[in-house]
């Protein structure tokens, strides 16, 4: 642990005294924001209101001079406290305790009864050759077309309980051979770990009548499962986006079928609107229900205001129903101060009890 802190102190130290310099160096800028939230438990008999926080401090890096290599960096350091702290001591007892429970977040150390962890979300360095660029590391991989919801993203998938839906990264090595612009292969494989599925993939890409079209290979290594899959985007009146995926497990003599279709379309950028559904075979093990459905409006104020509403729901109806309400207010206040406000509602018929009915909070950020 203290081996960490001090690696991260000497890449401030030297990041610093490099950011002076224009053509050389590193370029580095992030953020720290509180989240203070209030979690809402609506019990038959009797209700109860628990105060939790999360200081997380986002430090970002990247090369200057990206002529021949990069390095890219995304680092965030958290420290929970309150209700917020004991749901994250929960989690990580869980992990200590399980052999395939996993989670995106290094436990540094406890002070007290407060966890401190840090989760690495990029750090990767990419060598551009002539006919193919190489990249080793952590790095947050993309390769669907879906902001929630996308089957073909094996390696990096959303964090549904991040307010931005942001993902976590994957460790990699991966070959990008461009063959123009808008066209391309790449070959990717992610290293493996002790119980943890890894996969390797090829994929295909061009462009043809204003559509982004790639072609997917994947194969996750411990199932011994092959996916094949098809993403799309591009423009007909509506922004229209969707993947198309097939599994073959069982020495390929089992198929399944999963795939997600998704619109938006936008009234002269200021009235945004969004929804994408997905639909997956049951035999396909994720959290996700058969039938799932995410909408999303935002309405941008001016520069410096919008408001955006979301829901995201699975099965909805069934017994297994979870649905999650969301109404979101980012304000810029200030050049470098951004508050948020949010509140979700979470209705679910099977009572799952790590979860809130009601969760709302307030986010301060200042950026630098």
């Amino acid at each position: 642990m203290k081996q960490i802190i001090l690696i991260v102190a000497l890449l401030l130290f030297f990041t610093v005294g490099l950011y002076s310099d224009t053509q050389s160096g590193l370029k580095i800028w992030g953020s720290n924001f509180i989240n203070l939230s209030g979690y809402h438990y609506l019990n038959n008999e009797s209700d109860s209101l628990k105060i939790g926080a999360m200081n997380t401090f986002r430090f970002n890096f990247h090369n200057r001079n990206k002529r021949f290599g990069k390095i890219e960096g995304n680092f965030d350091l958290i420290i929970p406290f309150g209700f917020t702290a004991d749901q994250f001591q929960t989690l990580i007892e869980q992990v200590e305790a399980s052999d395939t429970l996993s989670m995106p977040y290094y436990p540094l150390f406890v002070y007290g009864n407060t966890p401190v962890m840090l989760d690495i979300r990029k750090l990767y360095l990419s060598v551009y050759l002539p006919i193919a660029d190489i990249t080793l590391g952590r790095q947050i991989i993309n390769y669907g077309k879906g902001v929630v919801f996308s089957p073909i993203d094996v390696f990096s998938t959303v964090d549904v309980a991040n307010i931005n839906f942001e993902r976590h990264g994957s460790d990699i090595a991966a070959v990008k051979i461009p063959f123009s612009f808008l066209s391309g292969l790449d070959a990717m494989t992610e290293f493996p770990r002790k119980h943890h599925e890894y996969s390797s993939a090829i994929r295909g890409y061009f462009n043809t009548s204003g559509f982004d079209i790639a072609v997917n290979m994947i194969y996750k290594h411990r199932a011994e499962e092959l996916i094949t899959g098809l993403s799309f985007k591009g423009d007909a009146f509506f922004g229209v986006y969707g993947e198309l995926v097939e599994h073959f497990a069982n020495d390929y003599s089992d198929k399944y079928f999963e795939g997600m279709f998704g619109l938006d379309y936008s009234i002269a950028n200021t009235y945004i609107f969004r929804s994408e559904y997905y639909y997956k075979n049951t035999n396909i093990q994720n959290e996700w229900g058969k039938h799932n459905l995410f909408l999303s409006f935002e309405y941008v104020i001016n520069d410096l205001m919008n408001v955006s509403a979301h829901v995201l729901g699975n099965d909805i109806g069934k017994d297994d129903q979870m649905v999650i309400y969301m109404g979101q207010f980012y304000y810029n206040i200030l050049q470098n101060v951004n508050i948020i406000t949010y509140a979700r509602y979470f209705s679910q018929k099977n009572e799952v009890k790590t979860l809130p009915d009601l969760e709302y909070a307030v986010r301060i950020e200042v950026k630098f």
